[in-house]
């Protein structure tokens, strides 16, 4: 691999990275806890765990591959190592999933405040633009709200934890 000698500044901190994560793959989980409650009911419980472990997993794995790449790229910076076009692949994969997620998180989200039907289409765009305007100033602005909303997020999940665990027996299981 040819070096170009460029180094990226690292203007995030562990903070703003540790929220940025937890605001992409954290509240993947909280969908899939309310679908399986709503599939499953109270047999849910071994569900629910599991996805919760997968999702501590992907954090760990995560971090191991922050600590061998430091200068950023993650997964991307790994596979350039074996071949370019392999890193380039993953990272188109990157980027039609990041569209296709924000369409549909936007869209579902929009559909639960119950915004009309007629206005869905144009009401995700413009939130997707929202979003947008609110990355355009880069990952250390965008860090910092991400920390200021993942703090409450992290109270109402050991809320709602705190208020089922009377809840809790083994009838279900």
């Amino acid at each position: 691999m040819i070096s170009i000698g460029a180094h990226r500044p690292r203007n995030v901190d562990w903070k703003r990275a540790a929220a940025l994560l937890y605001g992409d793959w954290g509240t993947s989980k909280a969908y899939v806890i309310g679908a399986a409650f709503l599939a499953a009911g109270y047999t849910s419980l071994p569900m629910i765990l599991a996805v919760c472990a997968l999702t501590g997993l992907v954090g760990f794995n995560y971090t191991i591959i922050c600590r061998h790449f430091p200068d950023g790229g993650g997964v991307y910076s790994a596979a350039r190592s074996q071949s370019r076009l392999l890193a380039v692949v993953g990272a188109l994969m990157l980027v039609a999933d990041l569209t296709v997620t924000a369409s549909l998180s936007g869209y579902s989200a929009l559909t639960y405040f119950h915004v009309p039907k007629e206005w869905l289409l144009f009401a995700t765009i413009g939130l997707i633009g929202c979003v947008g305007a609110i990355n355009f100033y880069g990952p250390k602005h965008s860090g910092s709200m991400a920390v200021a909303l993942c703090l409450p997020m992290v109270i109402v999940v050991v809320g709602i934890i705190a208020l089922s665990l009377p809840h809790l027996t083994t009838i279900h299981l």
